[in-house]
């Protein structure tokens, strides 16, 4: 497995050492093959295969019973069944955490391997080890048909076991369809359409909040400028362009004690722009799952005024620049706005447009759709980016440098744009709107520019976000289900 697959598809896994390759290698202590756990096995210092057909999910305890750390190894599952039983990729969570609150987790998919211990930041940022847990206490290979797990310790050791009867999956399951009832309510019924002049009532009320402007420092017209400020209180969950998937929004919604940490007040929403035009060979002119994923994001802001923040991104128009695959998105947007909605709902979108704010900061992060200006600024001038066109189109448009692409932005813009804001070297710059391949959402230190990373959320088969777990900005990555919007619409 390539190392950048590694870190992206499981950003926190961490291979195997090559000191411990070795040493496993020449030092191989007793060794159990296709081991059934039909009851709790006990390592110290052992190895042993486990067979999928063996077990359904596993705990396991690192370190003595009463003194260790429990987590959890469960088959990524799917609210539809089908979908669950093809399925390689395993989740490791702390139990005692990911019930209540956002928590970090691991994802194993066929080839990875885990060094769990208290040496890893990652892990004891996710888990919280004790003392108790040796700084490097158990391995776990997936080797596409079954787990290999060897203790590295001596002492206290590691328990393997079968997780107990159906109980905890429906802890799983009845968390994730609870969460999709109220995203339903959230919304007033199915996400659907909304009639036309429901959708203009909803669209003036969402302009009149945002030129009251949460969060936002006054240009000098007196107008919510194009910074915003969340405040520090609030965990950001960022989300990358979505491009009218509208089911990968209500996945991630649905994931990991998001909705209600959105509910209590505990997390804020910044999306990167983008959320219209899909992006799927077939559907690039199909405008109506553009104008649902609005009308979601909408229902949304009304919900949460002060949580929820979008950031303008360069198909967020009707430009006959926009185009995809030789494809005027921008002007089938237009003509399909009219269309469905009417000519005073498209005068209000323009307002909407004109409304939004393009780059999001804190002493934790800086977020905006593109790209950094390519010369300094100042939070002044980013206040006050209706005066500045060339700077607004640096930010939604320009990409990466790259070979063939010599405009792009460089590490030196990057150190710039913290330097000009007034921010630690280190802090994390995120951004979408350039994915560098076709089968990843989520490229870390990306174009070889220390934590500055691009996130992508409107793929067809993988979901990746950015959220902050005490300080520090992590991603996690989800698999898309297909049918959860059905599923929503339904229940």
């Amino acid at each position: 497995m390539e190392s950048m697959l590694a870190m992206t598809t499981s950003p926190a896994s961490q291979t195997v050492n090559f000191f411990q390759r070795l040493k496993a290698t020449f030092i191989r202590p007793k060794t159990y093959d296709d081991v059934a756990l039909t009851s709790e096995v006990h390592l110290k210092g052992d190895e042993i295969r486990v067979p999928f057909t063996h077990f359904k999910a596993l705990r396991i305890i690192l370190g003595k019973q009463r003194q260790g750390k429990t987590l959890w190894l469960y088959p990524e599952f799917f609210l539809d069944p089908s979908l669950t039983i093809d399925t390689k990729v395993f989740i490791l969570i702390d139990p005692d955490h990911y019930f209540t609150q956002p928590s970090g987790f691991f994802r194993l998919e066929p080839g990875d391997s885990i060094v769990l211990g208290r040496a890893d930041e990652q892990q004891q940022l996710f888990f919280h080890f004790p003392k108790t847990v040796a700084k490097k206490h158990l391995t776990i290979v997936h080797g596409e048909d079954s787990f290999i797990f060897k203790d590295l310790t001596e002492d206290a050791g590691s328990y393997i076991a079968p997780l107990g009867g159906e109980l905890e999956e429906e802890k799983l399951v009845s968390q994730r369809m609870s969460r999709l009832a109220r995203v339903r309510d959230i919304y007033g019924g199915p996400i659907e359409l909304l009639a036309r002049q429901e959708a203009l009532d909803l669209l003036r009320q969402v302009n009149r909040l945002l030129e009251q402007g949460a969060s936002r420092p006054l240009d000098d017209r007196g107008k919510p400028g194009g910074l915003v400020l969340p405040p520090a209180e609030l965990s950001p969950l960022i989300i990358g362009d979505l491009h009218g998937q509208v089911g990968n929004l209500i996945k991630i919604l649905s994931e990991n004690h998001f909705l209600e940490s959105l509910e209590n007040g505990k997390i804020c929403l910044i999306l990167l722009g983008d959320a219209v035009h899909s992006e799927v060979d077939g559907e690039m002119e199909n405008m109506e799952t553009s104008i649902l994923m609005m009308d979601f994001i909408l229902k949304l802001i009304i919900r949460f005024p002060d949580r929820v923040f979008y950031l303008r991104g360069n198909h967020d128009s009707f430009s006959g620049d926009i185009r995809k695959s030789n494809i005027p998105q921008g002007v089938i947007w237009d003509r399909d706005i009219r269309k469905i909605r009417g000519e005073e709902y498209k005068i209000e979108f323009d307002r909407f447009y004109a409304n939004l704010p393009y780059l999001a900061k804190s002493e934790q992060f800086i977020v905006c759709h593109a790209a950094p200006p390519r010369s300094s600024v100042t939070q002044e001038l980013l206040v006050n980016t209706h005066k500045y066109p060339g700077l607004i189109k640096e930010l939604i448009w320009n990409r990466l440098q790259r070979p063939g692409y010599p405009a792009g932005y460089t590490k030196m813009d990057v150190i710039r744009l913290r330097k000009s804001l007034k921010v630690a070297p280190e802090t994390p710059f995120i951004v979408a709107h350039n994915p560098l391949s076709d089968d990843l959402s989520v490229w870390l230190d990306a174009g070889n520019i220390k934590n500055h990373h691009i996130v992508f959320s409107g793929r067809t088969h993988q979901i990746s976000v950015f959220f902050k777990i005490k300080n520090q900005m992590v991603p996690f990555v989800y698999s898309v289900e297909p049918d959860i919007l059905y599923l929503l619409n339904h229940l």
